[in-house]
């Protein structure tokens, strides 16, 4: 049987873990393990842990190192630990906290990956989950709703990238086992030999971008060494997601999303975007899909100027980082093994 590892990173996540893990515990999957690194919490989160839960602890950091940064510690910590597994039949559970699983997603997601030899990752299909106060005692209720959180990572020719079917009715229309352009950070299975090919200068996600659409720089570069990716529609789970909104939305609809988000959030997210860009938009690719990029960010870039401080701030980083990404740039365009067009095969499938 495939041996699985569970990198969990929590922060503040202590109105989440009781059905964490309770879902954790009923798993069918039987060699499971679980790693939960704490990232600075300032709420009771570590306490409830280590009274629930002790055994699954690997790490407390006294700041928060970022979700890259967190995940990349976790990491570390078990490919220090490796004692003699097999890099093909090993897999790694990247999970967030803010998560109830059905008690076969594991098992789906590994014998998935048992099946398909060609796969280095695969894709739960992840619902949205709702909760709210529901007496003085502070008892949540919860609502494992049909409503659609992600079937994996899709993009557009701008490479804006998005969480394919998000916000619609789960009525199966996304119930095909297929090749996807990329998984999300949210939840993935991935092999480890894809671990250690995937890893730039000891990162799995590039720490620069400290949180968010650093999944999405991790998928192009999944694409770039020409990795397959497979959604598996039968392993499910309900996510309680911070930032969301519908996959397809009008200009209007964007805006007052993005003016109900946390300005940290949407400073980093508009910075991170161009970084990725940095990265990853090639001379081949840009001669393909440059008018669209322009299109998309020209626009989002002026807004987070004019209208948020924040993004503001966040944008005058660039500059200084700029020399990195570039460095990074030069060495993905030597390991990439696949054409612009293998690339944006997928685009808006």
């Amino acid at each position: 049987m495939s041996k699985v590892i569970t990198h969990i990173l929590v922060w503040n996540d202590e109105r989440y873990l009781e059905k964490l893990l309770k879902s954790i515990d009923v798993q069918t999957h039987e060699d499971l393990t679980i790693r939960m690194l704490d990232n600075g919490s300032t709420d009771d989160t570590v306490k409830y842990l280590q009274e629930k839960a002790p055994h699954y602890i690997v790490s407390r950091n006294t700041k928060n190192e970022g979700f890259a940064g967190g995940h990349n510690q976790l990491m570390k910590f078990t490919l220090d630990h490796l004692t003699g597994e097999d890099q093909e039949s090993t897999y790694i559970l990247i999970a967030n906290s803010d998560m109830i699983w059905d008690k076969n997603i594991v098992n789906n997601l590994a014998k998935a990956l048992d099946d398909d030899k060609d796969a280095v990752a695969s894709q739960p299909k992840l619902l949205r989950a709702f909760g709210e106060i529901t007496d003085e005692e502070g008892t949540t209720d919860v609502l494992q709703s049909d409503i659609l959180d992600t079937t994996g990572i899709r993009t557009t020719k701008s490479l804006r990238m998005s969480d394919r079917g998000a916000g619609e009715k789960d009525h199966g229309q996304y119930d095909d086992r297929i090749d996807i352009f990329a998984p999300t950070g949210t939840m993935m299975m991935i092999r480890l030999s894809a671990v250690h090919a995937l890893m730039e200068a000891g990162e799995f996600y590039d720490g620069d971008f400290f949180a968010y659409r650093e999944d999405c720089d991790l998928a192009l570069r999944m694409r770039e060494l020409g990795m397959k990716s497979i959604f598996v529609p039968s392993a499910r789970a309900w996510h309680y997601r911070g930032m969301f909104g519908a996959e397809k939305q009008t200009w209007l609809q964007r805006i007052n999303n993005r003016r109900g988000q946390r300005p940290f959030f949407a400073a980093l997210s508009t910075r991170n975007q161009l970084l990725l860009l940095i990265k990853h938009l090639h001379f081949d690719l840009a001669l393909k899909i440059l008018p669209a990029v322009l299109i998309s960010e020209i626009p989002r870039t002026f807004y987070g100027l004019i209208f948020e401080s924040m993004t503001r701030k966040r944008l005058l980083e660039i500059p200084g980082l700029f020399p990195k990404m570039w460095k990074k740039r030069k060495k993905l365009l030597e390991m990439r093994n696949v054409t612009a067009q293998e690339i944006l095969k997928y685009v808006d499938r």
